[in-house]
């Protein structure tokens, strides 16, 4: 969780359940403080770090909305980082609202590099979010390619340990079973619509 703040103190009930193991329980102790004004903005955003890894995406992106809101930049920009990740995470498991979920990713991760433009973690997931969306539909000059790669020279790796908190950031490994598995259901998609425009222009001889 957030250093310097809510553990820096005395442990709350949210604390002690998060270290029983019990995030969503953890979750609603940290809401609880946060709809009491303890300590808000931090109860807020410890309340979404912990039902994000209690998989409560919802429950994560409602308290981290609040956390975002805060007018200190480290919260904020946790706050920004993980609601990019929600997203990231959300376009995986809903397909049908994918392209919607990889531009809130963009946005939220492109608004955490403002506030800290050296964050290797949240270069790596956009650029994730970024090769994940299709490319603009319409007219266009010079040809598409690769989308800009937010952090100049080779491609960059987040290391698991970094400053930010296990449950903010994904591993290489981590985002890279989430783009293969993107690519597989998108592969699998092209296949199907290959296979129904196939037997749709069949169809459409016997009627000529």
């Amino acid at each position: 969780l957030l250093a310097g703040t809510a553990a820096a103190q005395r442990p709350t009930d949210g604390d002690r359940a998060l270290a029983a193991g019990d995030p969503e329980r953890a979750a609603a102790e940290f809401l609880e403080d946060a709809g009491a004004g303890t300590a808000r903005d931090t109860a807020f955003y410890n309340a979404g770090t912990a039902a994000l890894e209690a998989g409560r995406l919802e429950v994560a992106r409602g308290a981290l909305a609040e956390a975002a809101k805060s007018l200190d930049p480290e919260l904020r920009y946790r706050a920004l980082y993980n609601l990019g990740l929600i997203s990231l995470l959300a376009a995986e498991a809903d397909s049908s609202r994918q392209e919607e979920h990889l531009g809130e990713a963009v946005d939220r991760l492109r608004q955490s590099l403002l506030l800290q433009p050296a964050s290797e973690r949240a270069k790596w997931n956009l650029e994730l979010a970024q090769r994940r969306r299709p490319p603009p539909q319409g007219g266009g000059g010079g040809g598409g390619g690769a989308p800009p790669s937010a952090g100049g020279g080779g491609g960059q790796s987040p290391e698991p340990n970094t400053a930010e908190s296990g449950s903010e950031g994904l591993s290489q490994s981590q985002a890279e079973q989430i783009l293969n598995s993107m690519e597989r259901r998108e592969r699998e998609t092209r296949a199907e619509q290959q296979r129904r425009l196939q037997t749709g222009s069949a169809g459409g001889v016997k009627d000529w």
